[in-house]
């Protein structure tokens, strides 16, 4: 058995989640639904708009809210990424990531902990304004290569292509990923991203994905297919295809298997981190030996779970039910 679950490298952030009208977008010129990276100085505008708002303050991050979800249910886990050394957010990433049992994999750097603003409207939508700060610092050095391979998982996210030190250090861990028989989960992450680095992401599904997380739009950006067509490709690369359709569940393809998952009932509060903690829950079951409908069950679960309450928190209830699922 390997020593640990799943490590990961991604942006190490702090999630400030604020209520927001379609209005409040509009004046500020986003785009509802995406993530726009920002400058600190945009941030602090954003805020500034808000500066009467209620907020609340969470550990954010696309791997990290997967490998946070993960460490709840019982797994052990890595994490790697840039912090600030002297500023209370990278204080609080360390706390918690220790509170948690994550194995810490953290560099410090001079430049302000990154922080993502999350407006959540009345639908539920999340609009993202994310300033990396730190969190972009990283370069290959930071690699944790003997964690990687004593790990069944390292999963990474489309979001660290966003300097030529960052994607270096990426492909530094799939090799040794690959060299040591650990199964690759990359989740493409964003349209916006997708849309940006379309060839490269289509590349290393072929050249080192086991599994790929992406929304419809997202696989259409990818590929310029349906979902379904999308899905083969991906399954053709040898690689397990999860596409989450929101409310209408997900489709899960590998060779000629076929999945299709529905949704859990539930209220719609907030969108953020549905992807990430899909994707905790798919991995979780993968870990446990379970088939693939199995694991869209378990990834369904945390996705509904997640969406009925505002911020990246899971229910004690559904950690419960997936254990003994």
């Amino acid at each position: 058995m390997k020593e640990f679950n799943v490590t990961s490298i991604c942006n190490a952030l702090m999630d400030i989640l604020i209520h927001a009208r379609d209005e409040d977008l509009k004046d500020l010129g986003l785009t509802k639904g995406i993530m726009h990276l920002v400058d600190s100085q945009r941030q602090k505008e954003v805020l500034a708009h808000f500066k009467d708002a209620d907020a609340t303050v969470e550990l954010g991050g696309s791997a990290m809210n997967c490998i946070r979800a993960m460490a709840h249910l019982g797994l052990k886990g890595v994490f790697a990424g840039g912090v600030c050394q002297h500023d209370e957010f990278g204080y609080k990433i360390e706390h918690r990531m220790q509170e948690l049992g994550i194995k810490s994999r953290l560099k410090h750097f001079d430049e302000a902990t990154g922080s993502c603003l999350i407006l959540v409207t009345p639908d539920g939508q999340r609009t993202m304004n994310t300033c990396l700060g730190a969190s972009r610092l990283y370069d290959e050095s930071i690699v944790p290569h003997d964690d990687i391979a004593h790990s069944e998982i390292f999963h990474f996210s489309g979001y660290q292509w966003d300097t030529e030190e960052q994607k270096t250090a990426i492909y530094q861990a799939l090799k040794t990923a690959k060299n040591n028989n650990v199964l690759v989960s990359f989740d493409v992450a964003d349209p916006f991203v997708v849309r940006r680095h379309q060839a490269e992401f289509q590349k290393i599904i072929v050249d080192y994905a086991d599994i790929v997380f992406a929304n419809e739009e997202e696989t259409h950006l990818l590929y310029d297919e349906s979902y379904e067509n999308a899905a083969k490709k991906i399954s053709d690369a040898h690689a397990i295809a999860v596409i989450k359709l929101g409310a209408l569940g997900a489709f899960i393809r590998r060779g000629e298997e076929t999945y299709k998952i529905g949704t859990v009932p539930t209220t719609v509060v907030d969108t953020t981190a549905a992807g990430d903690m899909f994707a905790a829950g798919f991995l979780f079951g993968l870990i446990k030996k379970r088939d693939l409908g199995v694991c869209g069950n378990m990834g369904a679960r945390l996705a509904g779970d997640v969406i009925s309450r505002m911020g990246a928190h899971l229910s004690s209830q559904v950690l419960e039910d997936l254990k003994t699922l």
